[in-house]
């Protein structure tokens, strides 16, 4: 998997998990948007193999359109040193701003593909990075490269394109 297709966001936990209904809920309050997991989970508390690939739907709160699907990846961040060298020059585009030390401890990459799946708003993967670094306190790698951002930059740029947060 190659960080410049995709969004990536750089986690503290070393476990990937999914409390879904905490999801679902911080959708509509951070990004106001409708979630859902295609698949079930194998584990009841969301706990994640060490690699795993997830699909989502995701659209706008309120918007009749057919939900947009976005696939994510999890994995340890030592499995990946493409990702780390594209974290490290993205804190570095910023000057560091505290980001350095969000990367230095990142032990899992969250991967949210570039392009949607399935539906047509071209919005959603970039809602989903914005919800997942609200969830997981985690910054994000833009995969076209450049600065790093937190919740508050993936929202700006959302809002950029149209989407109401």
């Amino acid at each position: 998997m190659r960080p410049e297709e995709h969004w990536c966001l750089l986690a503290a936990p070393p476990v990937g998990r999914v409390e879904l209904p905490s999801w679902i809920a911080r959708a509509h309050s951070l990004i106001r948007a409708e979630l859902t997991l295609i698949q079930r989970l194998g584990d009841p508390d969301g706990i994640l193999p060490a690699v795993a690939s997830l699909g989502f739907t995701l659209r706008p709160t309120g918007d009749p359109a057919e939900p947009t699907v976005v696939q994510v990846h999890t994995l340890p961040m030592d499995e990946l040193p493409s990702v780390k060298e594209a974290a490290d020059r993205a804190v570095e585009a910023i000057g560091g701003a505290g980001m350095d030390a969000l990367v230095a401890r990142a032990m899992r990459v969250w991967m949210v593909e570039r392009r949607p799946m399935a539906g047509g708003d071209p919005r959603a993967p970039l809602a989903m990075a914005a919800l997942l670094a609200g969830v997981l306190l985690a910054p994000v790698v833009p995969p076209e490269g450049g600065a790093i951002f937190g919740l508050k930059g993936a929202r700006t740029r959302l809002e950029a394109l149209g989407w109401r947060t």
